[in-house]
């Protein structure tokens, strides 16, 4: 999400104006009181990368939105996912499940090209994993967030 969400301006310690680069999309958002001494304590190498800038990672290690009471609709709807794939138009069109290898498609071209290219690749290394998703697809016009 943190290439999805972009904070255009913070109105005060706790009430910013985001915009979603995919949709364009502008909104105010606050930090949840209960979360807000958490949001002060960012620190980046907590958070995997291209995380939303509202992600925090608590004491016991776990992810938290510090806006989830005022987080927009496209925030509802999103799951995390490792990686998505967004095609010509900026429409998401594919997705690997956070943690996982799986693949979740309903275009038939997409899914041939992975079934192809990329799900018989045996690569141990998931940073190169990863690394080989994305350049397959890009090579194919397809946009990737991970």
């Amino acid at each position: 999400m943190g290439e999805i969400i972009e904070i255009l301006e913070e109105l005060d310690p706790f009430f910013f104006r985001i915009k979603f680069t995919v949709t364009g999309e502008e909104r105010v958002v606050s930090v949840d009181p209960d979360k807000r001494a958490l949001f002060h304590l960012h620190d980046d190498k907590t958070l995997p990368p291209m995380a939303c800038p509202f992600l925090r990672q608590t004491s016991n290690k776990k992810y938290v939105c510090a806006v989830h009471t005022s987080r927009p609709e496209l925030c509802c709807r999103y799951s995390c996912y490792r990686i998505l794939v967004l095609d010509s138009q900026e429409r998401t069109v594919g997705r690997v499940t956070d943690a996982t290898r799986y693949f979740i498609t309903g275009d038939a071209d997409l899914r041939r090209l992975w079934n192809r290219e990329i799900a018989c690749v045996k690569i141990l290394d998931e940073k190169c994993w990863e690394e080989h998703v994305e350049q397959t697809l890009i090579r194919s016009g397809y946009r990737v967030i991970r």
